[in-house]
């Protein structure tokens, strides 16, 4: 039991890839409605509104916190 190896705690950085449905709102100033579907290729949203409970991951690479060296990446399927 001496030689037991007590594991420590550290701080990760994770990035995840991930695919979630999400409702954008857009304030377009337009001639017409056509105008304003148009439009929202060029602009960027007013605010966005995540579903976070129908995420679906793609791929996490785990890093060291503060670091840029790669200590795991999964990648997961459907």
């Amino acid at each position: 039991m001496a030689n037991e190896k007590i594991k420590q705690k550290s701080y990760y950085d994770v990035k995840v890839e991930c695919l979630i449905p999400t409702l954008l709102t857009y304030r377009i100033y337009a001639d017409d409605e056509n105008d304003a579907l148009e439009q929202i290729a060029k602009k960027p949203p007013t605010q966005m509104k995540p579903n976070l409970l129908l995420k679906k991951i793609i791929k996490a690479t785990v890093y060291i916190a503060g670091s840029s060296m790669v200590k795991l990446t999964k990648s997961f399927r459907s």
